[in-house]
């Protein structure tokens, strides 16, 4: 077999368009990312949650988990309740006597495919504008 050669013809460009990269996928354009993905997830809960009152619909939040997150390789939020909501985890996954309403699972379900679009087009905006088109 006859062996192939590649010339590299400007290696300071493909060094430079390495580099661009390196800075756009950073670990501030991952938190973006999956901050934009969590963010489709909480306003599909936001229209699922049971509604009495609204307090329970108003103290859903996106928070950042520290603990599932790697700084600079992964990052992880989840959408949560505050601590004045606690009561959601009841009407979540029901009691001995109450039947669950669940609607965090229903939300996932449905909007995970927008979801990832919506983490594709903040990393694919930080490539590209990397990039230079």
């Amino acid at each position: 077999m006859a062996k192939k050669s590649m010339v590299m013809e400007n290696p300071a460009a493909l060094t430079a368009g390495l580099r661009a990269l390196e800075l756009a996928v950073s670990e501030s354009t991952l938190r973006k990312a999956t901050l934009a993905g969590a963010r489709v997830f909480l306003a599909e809960e936001k229209i699922r949650v049971p509604v009495k009152t609204g307090k329970g619909r108003d103290n859903l939040i996106v928070a950042y988990d520290s603990e599932r997150s790697l700084p600079g390789v992964s990052s992880s939020y989840i959408v949560t309740w505050t601590k004045e909501a606690y009561y959601l985890r009841f009407i979540e996954y029901g009691k001995s006597k109450v039947a669950a309403q669940p609607f965090k699972r229903p939300a996932y379900e449905a909007k995970k495919t927008e979801a990832a679009a919506a983490v594709d087009e903040v990393l694919n905006a930080a490539i590209n504008g990397a990039s230079g088109g």
